[in-house]
């Protein structure tokens, strides 16, 4: 095929791409760490910029560019997302740009068809965080270190710096895009040694713009910081991630789910190990790059979880371009062997994530504060209290609902906490007042026998009761 045809089927790969993320785009109610992205945005430059050496703190740019997109779009749940969208569909012309570079125009549109069509990747492009820009960003910076390594000249190396300075403020975790790429030249030096010079100055330069985030990050890992996250052994680690870039969220049945494994197993060790149209030493190249790529961010995460657990499988999304790649060269490779085994393949993958695609799209998953919120304003009157357990998500709560007042914050409670310490507490809490609400979703993360929720039952009738995905909500009138 030539390049004006690969450019025809690119198109037609990217127009679905934007089909399948923009549909049902408001599907799903926002819940609390999108909330937080637009109260985070909105907050003051001052406060924005201020965040860029704040410890702890997770993302700046994303909410600093965010900021004048909601000023323009508003603040609606599809502008929100719509965001992240344009950044997930830009992720697919560059997985067919890296791909090109590393292997052959073939696998390279396969995987930018994978990218186009995984339910996972589709999902966080249709999720208000920085996720889908980060996909975005560390892809265009593998694709400008190529370019780099292979051609040289200041503008590629200036262009590859910069892209890969802003990765660092948009994720924290994407700083293991360096060790990535660092290895890749070593591994590489026999064919790249001539350009030692301009690498050495990039992987200079690229220490300073990460050193306000070092001056944070070093003393919390030392601290023994709690971050709120288990720790996950590796190979759940391992298993967590095949399952979301190969089914994305949707629950398959023990022998589908075994079945879809051992298929992406068979064809990632397919596209690490047999024989590719690139020669040996391209086959070598592209072999080391993309294993690197998908296995030295993985290492470096477990490493660090052994001091403190950060391991989440969003964190790493950045690595799944590399994962499809590797995917679509196995298939790719399969063909060389037979064409019908591995039209069948090719066939079940966009099956496979066709139906993850529908299966998503139309199942509330996300904490439905949406109806939670409309239920309260059907059967609530003014002047009735409302608790919110957690607390932290009276936000997106009143983002459907309006102002709450008047409420109150829920309790926490560990294993310390006594029933007469509770009562004493929420009698002051609810004094004054003949009904109360409860707004209750996640609150096990801070009341794990739930005795906000016992206390509420024995010192007050229920009246009324609604269940939504990860949020119910509930009425009681209090005894005299």
């Amino acid at each position: 095929m030539r390049d004006s045809g690969h450019r025809l089927v690119l198109l037609t790969i990217v127009l679905l791409a934007f089909a399948v993320r923009v549909y049902h785009l408001d599907f799903q109610s926002l819940w609390r760490d999108e909330m937080d992205a637009i109260r985070f945005a909105q907050d003051s430059p001052s406060a924005l910029l201020a965040n860029f050496t704040r410890a702890g703190w997770n993302g700046p740019l994303y909410y600093l560019l965010l900021r004048p997109w909601l000023a323009v779009a508003g603040d609606s749940e599809f502008a929100l997302r719509f965001f992240s969208l344009l950044w997930g569909v830009l992720a697919v012309p560059l997985t067919y740009a890296v791909g090109r570079r590393l292997l052959a125009p073939p696998p390279a549109i396969l995987a930018s068809l994978l990218v186009a069509l995984s339910p996972y990747l589709v999902w966080y492009s249709q999720e208000g965080k920085m996720y889908a820009l980060i996909l975005a960003l560390t892809l265009l910076s593998v694709y400008l270190y190529v370019q780099a390594l292979e051609r040289g000249g200041f503008w590629r190396w200036a262009g590859h710096v910069s892209v890969t300075s802003l990765c660092l403020y948009v994720h924290v975790l994407a700083a293991l895009i360096v060790p990535v790429q660092a290895l890749l030249f070593i591994a590489w030096w026999p064919h790249y040694r001539a350009r030692w010079r301009g690498w050495l100055v990039a992987m200079a330069a690229l220490t300073l713009p990460y050193l306000p985030l070092a001056l944070w990050e070093i003393p919390t890992l030392l601290s023994g910081f709690t971050t709120g996250h288990e720790f996950v052994p590796l190979p759940r680690m391992l298993n967590t991630l095949l399952v979301a870039f190969a089914q994305g969220l949707w629950p398959a049945g023990n022998w589908l789910a075994i079945a879809i494994f051992v298929l992406f197993v068979f064809l990632l060790l397919a596209g690490a190990t047999l024989s590719g149209m690139e020669g040996y030493r391209g086959r070598v190249r592209a072999e080391v790059a993309l294993l690197l790529w998908l296995c030295v961010p993985i290492a470096g995460v477990y490493l660090i979880s052994l001091k403190m657990p950060i391991f989440l499988d969003r964190y790493l999304i950045w690595i799944g371009p590399a994962f499809y790649l590797l995917i679509a060269r196995g298939v790719i490779e399969v063909g060389r062997r037979s064409r019908w085994l591995a039209a069948a393949i090719l066939i079940t993958l966009v099956v496979l994530n066709s139906h993850g695609l529908w299966w998503q799209a139309h199942t509330p998953i996300k904490s439905d504060f949406r109806a939670a919120a409309a239920y309260v304003r059907q059967h609530r009157t003014p002047d009735e209290l409302i608790i919110f357990h957690i607390s932290y998500v009276r936000y997106t709560f009143e983002y459907y609902y309006g102002d709450s007042s008047p409420y109150a914050d829920g309790i926490p409670t560990d294993a310390n906490t006594t029933e007469a310490w509770l009562d004493a507490v929420m009698k002051a809490q609810t004094r004054g007042y003949d009904a109360v609400w409860l707004c209750y979703s996640e609150a096990t993360m801070w009341d794990k026998r739930e005795m906000v929720k016992a206390w509420l039952e024995r010192n007050g009738r229920r009246t009324h009761h609604a269940v939504f995905t990860r949020v119910e909500v509930s009425r009681y009138e209090l005894s005299p």
